[in-house]
């Protein structure tokens, strides 16, 4: 039973990575859209870590679409000082796929000013 969980352990580990590499890496050249940060958790993952969480709204070509931000700390301090970053109603740069404008991310160093300091 122990085999079992570690397999499935390690297809979800290695699924959220690749989501997590296709979607933060690549997107550089992805346009921009306006958005707007709905609210942010902190909490742990599967992993045992602090993860930050952001949840935004943006729209483009007139259609209004969601996404979800995750970052992962090694403190829950550190997880909260970024979210403090980040409050309900700021306005956030979101860079979406132009074929699929569901898929999104936000992109660390579209974000750099909000995060001067920490």
């Amino acid at each position: 039973m122990d085999l079992i969980r570690l397999v499935l352990y390690l297809i979800k580990l290695s699924r959220r990575f690749w989501r997590s590499y296709v979607v933060t890496y690549g997107n550089d050249s992805w346009p921009i859209a306006q958005g707007t940060v709905f609210d942010g958790q902190v909490a742990v993952d599967e992993l045992g870590r602090w993860v930050s969480r952001l949840s935004y709204s943006y729209s483009t070509s007139g259609e209004y679409y969601s996404g979800i931000y995750e970052r992962g700390f090694h403190r829950k301090k550190k997880a909260e000082a970024f979210l403090e970053r980040f409050p309900r109603g700021l306005s956030i740069p979101v860079r979406h796929k132009p074929e699929r404008p569901s898929v999104s991310t936000l992109n660390i160093e579209d974000l750099r000013l909000f995060l001067i300091g920490l």
